[in-house]
């Protein structure tokens, strides 16, 4: 009975370990989709040429980051169905 007990135990610590995980994961996405916005009003603002460069290279590093943490997400089996609440 001892043994089946640990089973369970173990089980749950998985569980709540992944719950972790993916919570992380959805404030790394709520973070970057903020970075990305902020960044996109920036660049619609910069005049100096060399701003221009940086913030375009900015752009496409935020998004690459928030793309491989949307595929992150899903192979953890996150659901953003309710993704407006991801926005706020």
């Amino acid at each position: 009975m001892g043994s089946l007990y640990n089973i369970f135990k173990e089980i749950s610590a998985t569980k709540e370990e992944k719950n972790n995980e993916n919570d992380v994961l959805i404030n790394e996405v709520q973070n970057t989709m903020r970075q990305l916005k902020d960044a996109e009003i920036y660049f619609q603002n910069v005049t100096d040429p060399d701003l221009i460069d940086q913030t375009i290279y900015n752009l496409e590093s935020l998004r690459k980051k928030y793309t491989y943490l949307l595929k992150k997400a899903k192979e953890n089996g996150v659901n953003f169905d309710n993704f407006s609440s991801l926005i706020s």
